[in-house]
């Protein structure tokens, strides 16, 4: 009887795409190759001069979630982003933003409570919510900055 080793490798396929996983074996034998996707429009915003680059300057609508590491509603809210944007495939991308790494930008979007929401298009703010909500209302917030 084999003991299955605790060693995963990892490699990437189109680094922005594609992961593929193995599962190795202590006898030396590879088994459960799968291959999952990885979501390449989720991006966190390092400062203000990144969220320029990939948000403002951006030809695809981007959707800025603020958040924090400490926001209770914010952990359940971001799964949820994730989820329905990763949906929409390259329709839209999902910009992560800590206000406590990122205060400067929070301020400038007048963000005051987390999480705030923002749709930006062609390089301006044209929608908002603040605050926990329901898939079906993160839907129609999504379909409505695309267009669909």
């Amino acid at each position: 009887m084999f003991r299955r080793s605790l060693t995963r490798l990892s490699s990437y396929i189109d680094k922005t795409t594609w992961r593929r996983t193995e599962t190795s074996y202590s006898n030396g034998h590879t088994r459960g190759l799968r291959t999952t996707s990885v979501m390449p429009a989720l991006f966190n915003v390092q400062d203000e001069e990144d969220f320029t680059d990939r948000v403002l300057k951006s030809s695809t609508p981007v959707v800025v979630d603020f958040h924090a590491q400490w926001c209770g509603p914010c952990k359940l809210l971001g799964p949820r982003l994730e989820t329905i944007i990763g949906g929409k495939g390259d329709k839209v991308h999902l910009a992560k933003v800590d206000i406590d790494d990122v205060s400067d930008l929070a301020l400038d979007y007048g963000v005051s409570a987390v999480p705030s929401v923002l749709a930006v298009k062609d390089g301006k703010v044209v929608d908002k919510f603040v605050g926990l909500q329901e898939e079906s209302r993160i839907e129609a917030f999504v379909n409505r900055l695309i267009g669909e």
